[in-house]
């Protein structure tokens, strides 16, 4: 079975768990109904599962519908006299006047009276005539559920509308040995059709028109009423476009299950009418981006808009679209998106190989460091075809309407530039011999770093002589298949980003090189490729200017931790490469250096002496040392438990009163007296100035109490300069350095560009940044509050369309077709009482679903990893799991006769866990589902907060519930990121839950499918603010202080106050601020 087919097997589960059944084949045993009574010859008979023998269609033996089923469901409302709306507030935006729509408040009786404005189809009691609270308005138990969209009403033509929904009807069961009958009940589903005449669209406008409708077979024993209410599209003068909403409602008299619908939906069909894109507010001055946000997703508008449900379609593409459907349970699949480049014929047909799969142009990095033609011509192969790319689409751009070409002709002029830049930077590499041997080494280091990162771990064992050796062989670094090359996007941004490395007194030095590329893309590989580049060239320009090159800056200590270790691969191969050329690299050694917070790491040796002896004698004790195999060869380190309590320290040597990093196999080049060149002691970092350091971005505010941290900006004791600053700064996801900590790091920016800004020569040489991420918006005015930079390059530039800007495209199978996307589900019921019962079904669901899966397939499906907004909803989640999932399962095992999969294995993945514990619960995420085994180690249900938001790159999970729309739109998108990352295997399956009583939430579930085709495009502006007054307040001192602290002699006394020092601060802090009145 494929992955997609898999996914669609644990799809329907949970539709047959909280929408009903999907009308494949019955369930159960058949039992005659006829009369309404059922009568069993003994209780045997009765127990199992049964469905109509006339009509295939369900019975639920335990309980009622409503107890059953929460979504689709439509409440009797009663009915309510008045129809007529009058245009107040109408033409007021896009909310609907339905006063006289059963189940929804209207103003008393009083036809003459205001009409009631309503943003949601949901039963109510009281209203105020003037405004009408959300919250009220789509409160519990919900008797109507409407679709708004734009319809173009020529003469003639008319609406079809399609109703779909099922009642259940009680039976009375007869069991022997029961004292009094058993109630059951039986489905009826059936269909309504109706049609409203393009007449009454244009004509009868603001009335709400009762829809006739027929049954189409046999006529259920309740039926909804269907509305129709149409008015002009505001400012719009044109007589045949209208805004047409459909209401569906149940208004039958009555209470209890008998009197309520199920499993509704309703489609509108436009028959001699078109249905047009629904119209957006149109603002009067659009800025760039927003233009080219339009420009990208012209194809991906809204065609309508949900009120109490959500609103689906097919086709579209900017042109009109032939139906509409009112769902419950809204579906939406985002496509892939690859980095990688296929060959193609003069059709654009896929070259495929021998085994049938696209041919991929990649370069090798084997080829670029041994300087072959090859190599050479894969680059230029690159070059050519985004020259060729360019040239196609700017040829499109006369096709486009009119509105849509001044931001097509900038995207193909940025596109041009970034050509530009590439190409100078290849011609520089074949040219400048510092180039060329910076670039080949680069190459070298990184086909080795990503060879050796992926190393099996090589486990240590003490011997019966009680040495500890490590398991297995010495790995040789053979380079396998699929390792070893760049994807295209990533040599480019490296020749592009070259001319600046290489040569710091380029003008285009002060430009911001923003990576922007979705999750999984290769983003870290570009951008260490880069800093390779810069550390050699570095070098060879001055063999003896050893020193911090490169900071590379993170906001979460789990991400820190794991570039860390990441990096630390790639300066052990940097490390071989100098030690073999020491003649033009220098004798001093390459090395990495984390800086952290006490908590993460030892700030001391003294704390470093203390950790190293705590964890010999407590095996409960926080590795603070952060590694855990060898970055050269996968040796084993870390602790492993020994016998008779205590556990051994493996790799973590104590010399004097200091630690050094040291493997234990005596083999590897890093067993030798120095160890590894990996620096996790403040006072050592100090001490060597690694030449790439690793910190969080809050670390750095303690260069005002830490005079020492001068060093790794090049400064002597008498903070006088010593060797070259940091030549480059990598800030990774940009876009979570907004708000109030984008603001308190803009402050100390000012600070932190000036110790890096090198004033040696004829004029100032800043450092070049780089940041990367892959969600993000307004990032020009971002950088410009962080960085005081006004020059970005966003690489790589945009295309003609969302998605394809030649370096990603969508993934397509070698057929042609796409591959299995990312597929999100809405969840949203006011009927079930609470989100927590909501998440119980999920829950409950998910995990039986897993079980319906063949062995073979039900890895990916079978950990599902919950995010939840708060550390309190978490805790909720946790009692959920440990109480009322289990009773649940317990009430299926009645229910259905299943066997049930209890959630034993559950994991917590929050800030809560130490440093040291999260590498592990990462390892045990990675555990898999193994066929054939009875007891399984694999995690069923991981809790988890935004610290999955990046880092967390596990490619078996393809399952995920998000509990409440997150904060933030790039935080959806890059929390679901973390799940489908092998669509072969098992394509992303995403379940969000909304919030009935939470208004932002209710809005993203009723424009689901508006949100989910345009998630880039949705992504908030950045706000950061480092000069507003309540920042200024807060930390302009320490910022000053700071740069006071590392530009004085390191004894400076706190008197006499350094005026001096302190007067260029201010200064400094003023010229990134220059609007701002002196005070």
């Amino acid at each position: 079975m494929s992955g997609l087919e898999a996914r669609a097997i644990l799809e329907a589960e949970l539709r047959r768990e909280l929408f009903g059944p999907l009308g494949d084949e019955p369930t159960g045993k058949p039992v005659d109904c006829t009369g309404g009574t059922i009568t069993f010859a003994n209780a045997e008979e009765s127990r199992g599962q049964f469905h109509d023998a006339a009509t295939k269609e369900e019975i639920l033996t335990i309980g009622t519908p409503l107890s059953r089923y929460g979504i689709g469901v439509l409440y009797s409302g009663g009915a309510v006299g008045g129809t007529t709306i009058g245009p107040t507030g109408a033409t007021e935006g896009n909310d609907v006047d339905l006063t006289g729509v059963p189940g929804v408040a209207t103003s008393e009786d009083d036809p003459d009276g205001p009409p009631v404005e309503i943003k949601g189809l949901l039963r109510h009691d009281e209203a105020d005539s003037d405004d009408f609270d959300l919250t009220d308005a789509n409160s519990f138990k919900p008797s109507a559920m409407a679709m708004s969209f734009q319809c173009r009403v020529p003469v003639g033509g008319a609406l079809r509308i399609r109703v779909s929904g099922a009642h259940y009807e009680k039976l009375i069961v007869h069991i022997p040995g029961v004292s009094k009958p058993v109630d059951w009940w039986r489905r009826r589903p059936f269909t309504l059709i109706g049609s409203v005449s393009g007449s009454v669209l244009r004509d009868e406008t603001y009335q709400l028109k009762i829809v006739p409708t027929e049954p189409e077979g046999d006529a259920p024993g309740i039926t909804p009423t269907t509305r129709v209410f149409s008015r002009p599209v505001p400012g719009v003068d044109d007589p045949e476009l209208r805004l047409v909403t459909v209401a569906v409602v149940n208004n039958v008299t009555g209470t209890g299950p008998s009197s309520a619908l199920f499993q509704m939906g309703f489609t509108v069909t436009a028959e001699g009418l078109v249905i047009e894109p629904y119209p957006d507010v149109e603002l009067p001055d659009r800025d760039d981006e927003e233009q080219s946000i339009d420009l990208l997703y012209r194809n991906k508008r809204t065609y309508a808009i949900g009120h109490g449900c959500a609103a689906e379609w097919s086709g579209g593409a900017g042109s009109p679209v032939p139906f509409v459907t009112a769902v419950a349970l809204p579906a939406y699949e985002v496509a892939s998106l690859t980095p990688n480049v296929y060959r193609t014929d003069d059709q654009g047909n896929y070259l495929l190989d021998a085994e049938g799969q696209q041919q991929a142009i990649t370069v090798s990095m084997k080829e670029l460091a041994d300087g072959t033609d090859e190599g050479k011509q894969q680059v230029e192969t690159v070059l050519r075809l985004y020259g060729e790319w360019i040239a196609a689409r700017t040829s499109e751009i006369d096709d486009l309407p009119e509105r849509f070409r001044p931001a097509a002709a900038r995207h193909m002029k940025l596109a041009g530039d970034a050509l530009k830049r590439m190409q100078e930077g290849w011609a520089l590499v074949g040219s400048d011999p510092t180039a060329t041997r910076a670039f080949r080494w680069a190459n070298e280091a990184m086909l080795y770093q990503q060879v050796r990162s992926n190393f099996p771990l090589r486990e240590v064992e003490r011997g019966r002589d009680a040495v500890l050796r490590v398991k297995g062989n010495h790995p040789r670094p053979d380079i396998p298949t699929g390792r070893g090359t760049w994807r295209p996007f990533q040599i480019a941004f490296i020749l592009a980003s070259l001319p600046e490395l290489v040569d710091p007194t380029r003008k285009t030095r002060s430009f911001v090189d923003l990576i922007f590329f979705p999750t999984g893309g290769g983003k870290t590989e570009a951008y260490l490729g880069a800093c390779s580049i810069s550390l050699l060239a570095r070098r060879l320009r001055n063999p003896d200017d050893a020193g911090t090159d490169t900071l590379m800056r993170y906001t979460l200590r789990l991400l820190t931790a794991q570039q860390f270790l990441r990096a630390a691969s790639l300066v052990c191969v940097l490390e071989d490469i100098r030690d073999s050329n020491e003649d033009s690299l220098g004798p001093s050694p390459f090395g990495i250096g984390i800086w952290l917070g006490g908590s993460s790491t030892p700030n001391s040796w003294k704390k470093a002496v203390d950790v190293l002896g705590k964890l010999r004698r407590n095996p409960h004790e926080q590795n603070l040392f952060l590694l855990l195999r060898c970055p050269w060869c996968g040796a084993q380190m870390g602790t492993k438990p020994k016998g008779r309590g205590g556990q051994d320290v493996i790799g973590y040597e104590q010399a004097g009163q200091k630690v050094i990093l040291r493997c234990v196999d005596s083999q590897c080049r890093y067993s030798r007296r120095a160890g590894l060149p990996i620096h996790v002691v403040d006072e050592d970092i100090y001490a060597v100035r690694p030449s790439i350091v690793i910190g969080t971005v809050d670390k750095f505010a303690m260069m005002a109490w830490r005079p020492e941290a001068r060093n790794l900006f090049g400064f002597n004791p008498r903070g006088e300069r010593e060797v070259s600053p940091p030549n480059l700064i990598i800030q990774d996801e940009l876009h979570l350095i907004s708000g109030p900590l984008g603001s308190m790091v803009g402050l100390y920016e000012p600070v932190i560009d000036e110790l890096c800004t090198d004033h040696r020569g004829e004029a100032p040489i800043p450092p070049k940044i780089i940041a990367s991420t892959a969600t993000i918006r307004r990032y020009e005015d971002q950088i410009k509050g962080l960085f005081g930079r006004e020059d970005v390059a966003l690489f790589p530039p945009h295309g003609l369309e969302e998605g394809r800007s030649f370096f990603a495209e969508p993934a397509r199978l070698p057929s042609g077709e796409l591959e299995p996307g990312r597929r999100y589900l809405g969840i949203m019921s006011a009927s079930l009482g609470s989100t927590q019962t909501v998440q119980t079904r999920v829950a409950a669901a998910t995990l039986q679903g897993a079980t319906k899966l063949p062995e073979d397939n039900r890895d990916g499906y079978w950990t599902n990893l919950n995010f939840l907004n708060s550390l309190r909803e978490l805790g909720n989640t946790v009692s959920l799991l440990e109480s009322d999932v289990p009773d649940y399962l317990t009430g299926l095992v009645r229910r259905d006769g299943i066997d049930p999969r209890w959630p034993n294995r559950t994991m917590e993945l929050t800030s809560r866990r130490r440093s040291d514990e999260i590498p592990k619960a990462i390892e045990q995420l990675q555990v898999r589902y193994m066929p054939g085994q009875e007891r399984q180690d694999a995690i069923d249900i991981c809790l988890a907060s935004n610290i999955i938001e990046v880092g967390v790159d596990i490619d078996r999970l393809g399952l995920m519930t998000i509990v409440g729309q997150p904060k933030t739109t790039a935080q959806y998108i890059q929390v679901s990121g973390r799940v489908g990352r092998r669509a072969d295997v098992s394509p992303g399956l995403v379940i969000t839950i909304y919030g009935a009583a939470k208004p932002r939430d209710r809005s993203h579930y009723e424009r689901f499918r508006t949100y989910h085709q345009q998630l880039y495009a949705q992504v908030e502006p950045t706000s950061v603010t480092p000069f507003a007054t309540p920042v200024l307040r807060r930390a302009l001192h320490a910022a000053a202080v700071a740069y006071v602290r590392q530009v004085s002699p390191k004894d400076l006394p706190p008197y006499p106050f350094p005026a001096h020092e302190f007067d260029d601060a201010i200064e400094l802090l003023r010229e990134r601020a220059p609007n701002r009145r002196q005070e």
